[in-house]
């Protein structure tokens, strides 16, 4: 295996309950599947960012996110990790592979591993550390768990034929990270 840079982001900001903030689509109609006024934001600096990576981020040359369809077919889950990396995906003139969902974890790793490298990874918060074990083929790659708060940081999952695979997160200043 060639070495394969897998950087992993959550989607953008979400309506929460508790909070006025409402979920809004492209042409600003309500909507609780959509991000926020402030994750269409994060979207756009994003798009910046991932142009003009800083090290050790690269410019992706394939993006994935979770698809909005729920696994069995039932309906719409979520439209947030598809909206926070389409600004993206138009500027590098990309089409996001949306094949799996949350929930298929287990099936979408190894096909994340057949994408070119860089590829940037879009998807639900809850279930990034299960699919970061899914692209190793380690469970103990991640950590359990993703904080519900924590919109800022990426993960890097750095892969090769010479050495075991490796995570790191980096949090870039103009997305909050200091």
């Amino acid at each position: 295996m060639a070495d394969r840079l897998v950087m992993i982001i959550r989607h953008a900001e979400k309506p929460v309950p508790e909070q006025p903030e409402l979920g809004v689509d492209e042409l600003g109609q309500a909507d609780d599947k959509s991000l926020t006024v402030r994750g269409w934001q994060r979207a756009g600096a994003l798009a910046h960012l991932f142009f003009y990576p800083p090290p050790p981020l690269q410019v992706p040359v394939a993006i994935v996110a979770s698809a909005p369809i729920k696994k069995d077919g039932s309906g719409i889950r979520s439209l947030r990790p598809t909206q926070t990396v389409a600004p993206l995906a138009r500027r590098l003139q990309l089409e996001p592979d949306t094949t799996f969902s949350k929930g298929q974890e287990e099936q979408a790793g190894p096909q994340i591993l057949q994408q070119p490298s860089p590829v940037l990874v879009c998807w639900q918060h809850e279930a990034i550390p299960r699919l970061a074990a899914a692209i190793v083929a380690s469970a103990g790659i991640a950590p359990a768990m993703w904080d519900d708060a924590d919109y800022d940081s990426i993960w890097l999952l750095t892969l090769s034929e010479a050495t075991d695979a490796g995570l790191s997160r980096a949090k870039p200043a103009p997305l909050g990270g200091r």
